[in-house]
């Protein structure tokens, strides 16, 4: 049987050789600006939908958003895919289709985004490339996309830019000493890609930080744009990132981020004097309202109240009812509806409870990252961070604190002091 060569055109760097030949099922490829992620990984998926002999076999390439996933890749796709034989280009969709009329099939290569994790359920993948996995909420790889590779054993790179220590450095860690997996790091003063005195030029009218993060893959450069930057090095610092047992004779806090068609996060907190003790955090994308109380009663804690955002009170067109009376029906008792203030105002709050938190570093793990990542927008025309949040996978975990730092009061009676007083209970008791 004869075998057609198929020039796409790309030709591998030697970085990107390397990862290329990598037997790892995961690898995780740390790299400086301007090396060619982007590329490497749309030809991967291009190289290995050739080959492969399963029945339909498909690919995605996902972006921290679909226009990003639509401006930095789609053309890319269809300039690398057009001598392929038979080529199905798919505009509104971003999707290409190779056609194989020898086996009745067809390769599928897709262009997808991370904004809404939900959306990429109910497929199956042979493979998967997340460019600039550090922006995308750590949920669409764990709870989305893994499974979706199980029963095809599929495989999944990780590409992208250090912006801290987040959930991409922990995969980068991971894939430094795990079976399976492999890391990968190419910094900017030892690949050669990039002309000394064009990065002499680049450090010359960045930061420090920026410099380091940009072009020396450094994951320990502070994250600029942070708002929480120095809090949460603080916490660090003073071991207030430890292990913060749940005390049985404390009430338990809740504070949320309601989304729509969107991620929900939940803070559970604990109050024992000036101490603010937040032992858990919950966060789930696509479910219901009655999912997040089942979650709540599951966890058995003795609940002293809820605090919602004040948008709990607006009414939905689809049933007239608004998320509190809906959150009062399935049985949520003691609900407080945390005052509108400007988003400055309650960012400010949260840096001061932010120093009187002790966090429980495992089961706050994720909600922990979200503070750390929770950044301004930059301004790319002006070059400079405005004032408004970078509305991003951190977001739901920072709002959902500031819901708390806003709506907390440290004089609020805990369980304790409740129990001092007459007890009363009626037929619709309930623990949450």
């Amino acid at each position: 049987m004869s075998v057609r060569v198929i020039d796409t055109g790309y030709r591998p760097r030697p970085q990107q050789d390397t990862v290329h030949r990598s037997g790892a099922r995961y690898r995780v490829v740390v790299g400086h600006r301007r090396i060619g992620k982007t590329h490497f990984g749309l030809n991967e998926i291009v190289h290995k939908g050739l080959l492969n002999m399963k029945k339909n076999p498909q690919y995605a390439y996902i972006a921290p958003t679909y226009g990003q996933a639509k401006r930095i890749a789609w053309d890319l796709l269809k300039d690398y895919t057009k001598n392929i034989p038979g080529v199905e280009v798919n505009e509104s969709e971003l999707r290409v289709d190779i056609p194989r009329p020898a086996t009745q099939d067809r390769i599928r290569f897709m262009l997808l985004g991370a904004e809404n994790p939900a959306s990429l359920l109910g497929m199956y993948l042979d493979g998967v490339v997340f460019d600039e996995y550090g922006d995308m909420n750590p949920i669409v790889w764990t709870q989305v996309v893994r499974p979706l590779l199980t029963d095809r054993l599929g495989w999944a790179v990780f590409i992208g830019t250090p912006k801290g220590q987040n959930h991409f450095y922990n995969l980068y860690e991971l894939g430094k000493c795990t079976e399976h997996w492999q890391s990968f790091m190419f910094k900017a003063s030892e690949t050669g890609i990039i002309a000394r005195s064009e990065l002499e030029q680049n450090r010359a009218v960045m930061s420090d930080s920026e410099y380091m993060q940009e072009f020396e893959c450094s994951f320990a450069a502070a994250l600029v744009g942070a708002y929480y930057g120095k809090e949460m090095e603080w916490l660090e610092q003073n071991n207030k990132l430890s292990s913060v047992p749940i005390d049985v004779a404390l009430g338990v806090w809740t504070a949320w981020d309601l989304g729509i068609d969107d991620t929900t996060a939940i803070w559970f907190v604990q109050q024992h004097g000036r101490e603010i003790r937040v032992v858990d955090y919950l966060e789930t994308s696509g479910a219901g309202l009655d999912h997040y109380v089942r979650e709540l009663k599951a966890k058995n804690y003795v609940y002293e109240g809820h605090f919602l955002p004040h948008d709990v009170k607006v009414r939905e067109f689809s049933d007239g009812k608004t998320r509190l009376e809906k959150l009062q029906s399935l049985g949520l008792r003691n609900i407080k509806v945390v005052a509108k203030l400007p988003v400055a105002d309650g960012i400010e709050a949260a840096r001061t409870m932010l120093k009187k938190c002790w966090f429980d570093k495992d089961r706050c793990d994720r909600g922990v990252r979200a503070l750390r990542n929770y950044e301004r927008k930059y301004d790319t025309r002006n070059q400079i961070f405005q004032q408004t949040p970078l509305h991003n996978w951190a977001s739901h975990g920072a709002d959902a604190f500031r819901t708390l730092a806003v709506g907390f009061r440290e004089d609020m009676p805990s369980v304790m002091d409740k129990r001092r007083y007459p007890r009363q209970t009626d037929n619709d008791y309930s623990v949450v």
